[in-house]
């Protein structure tokens, strides 16, 4: 008989949507599962309904109180995918900490030095990832400035324009930080609010604020003026991964007593984020150079001739203001082009060697596997 399974998770947000194809995404390949969607807000609202479920197994975001107190009722083997109150068990969640190192880097690489972090409420999850971003900050020597509003104990945990005082206390904020300035948002939603913000107050992004997300909602991150980057958290893994832990539990088979981190697939890059925030204007003639022309096998020799300098000069210039050197940002932009057509594409590993620069793909496939750790084919196995 197959198991019967309810699943509570928000589909008003890009993050549960993707939750929610990789759980159903594990019941049709397996076939083991009758499950039902619950319907969120309904559930927020009245759980009376829901206490004549007497299925085997329950999957569900605890982000209310209603959804928390039949969670915890319930008899069957049941999953929470809410990190926002530490009394509930959870066996999966997003790393945070890699979230965070993932932004610094996206920032750092652009000439970012300043680092700010909004959002709106003091929640669990916000508060950690805030503090993990701060960790990452300073691991850049960089400062990490918090909105005041994050702090603030409030039952508003998503922000809205034309909410006047909000708006001042936000507007204030900004424009007291140092710029240019990169911002890590909670998710897309304050992000998406924040663009908007500077959007009407006349506060460049991503010139002076470049503004990052969390989730890559498509629809929100495409919505905003300039689009917003976002990193993309691998949500789908996540329902796919508690969907198959569910089962195990279910069948009463043994489970890893430590939860499981899922890691961030990328930074989806638009142009809230695509900018050179570098004072130096040979040097961001070069970074400029090589994200354009990477594609060309192109050779330190190349960078240097383009801006009009030597080779050492060159050097000198990124090891003092970017800490790396002109080869390892080469191998860096031509890596994360190499992941970004692995993961979203079909492209075979010989095209996608030629497209990146690399004359073979064995070589390619050498160069992927020292810097990623994997190979490309394990690697695009990975992020199915």
């Amino acid at each position: 008989m197959k198991k019967r399974v309810l699943i509570i998770v928000e589909t008003s947000r890009g993050f549960g949507r993707h939750l929610i194809e990789g759980i159903t995404r594990f019941a049709v390949e397996h076939r083991r599962w009758s499950f039902f969607l619950c319907d969120h807000d309904a559930a927020c609202q009245d759980t009376h309904w829901l206490a004549s479920w007497d299925g085997d197994g329950l999957i569900a975001r605890c982000n209310h109180e209603n959804i928390r107190r039949f969670f915890q009722t319930f008899r069957g083997k049941k999953i929470n995918l809410t990190a926002d109150d530490e009394t509930l068990p959870i066996h999966i969640r997003l790393n945070n900490e890699k979230c965070a190192q993932m932004a610094a880097e996206h920032f750092f690489s652009r000439g970012y030095r300043n680092f700010g972090y909004f959002s709106i409420g003091h929640t669990f999850w916000s508060q950690f990832r805030y503090n993990c971003f701060a960790d990452a900050s300073r691991r850049y020597e960089a400062g990490c400035f918090l909105c005041p509003e994050a702090e603030k104990q409030t039952n508003r945990t998503l922000p809205t324009l034309w909410w006047t005082k909000l708006d001042d206390s936000v507007l204030q904020w900004i424009r007291t930080l140092p710029k240019p300035i990169g911002i890590l948002c909670a998710n897309d939603h304050h992000a998406f609010y924040l663009v908007n913000l500077c959007r009407f107050h006349g506060i460049g992004v991503p010139e002076e604020a470049a503004i990052l997300g969390v989730d890559n909602d498509e629809s929100l991150c495409s919505a905003t003026l300039p689009p917003l980057s976002s990193i993309d958290p691998n949500a789908r893994l996540i329902g796919y991964r508690a969907a198959e832990i569910l089962d195990a539990l279910m069948n009463d088979l043994p489970l890893p007593q430590q939860t499981e981190y899922v890691e961030p697939l990328c930074v989806a890059l638009r142009q809230s984020t695509d900018n050179i925030a570098i004072r130096h204007p040979l040097l961001a003639k070069a970074l400029w150079f090589i994200r354009n022309e990477v594609a060309q096998n192109l050779r330190v020799s190349d960078v240097a001739k383009e801006v009009g300098v030597s080779r050492g000069t060159l050097n000198v210039l990124f090891m003092e203001y970017l800490h790396t050197t002109p080869l390892q940002e080469i191998l860096r932009v031509r890596m994360d082009w190499a992941k970004d057509l692995l993961r979203s594409t079909d492209v075979s590993i010989t095209e996608i060697a030629k497209m990146i620069g690399y004359q073979t793909p064995e070589y390619f496939s050498r160069a992927f596997t020292r810097e990623a750790g994997t190979t490309p084919s394990e690697y695009r196995s990975s992020q199915k």
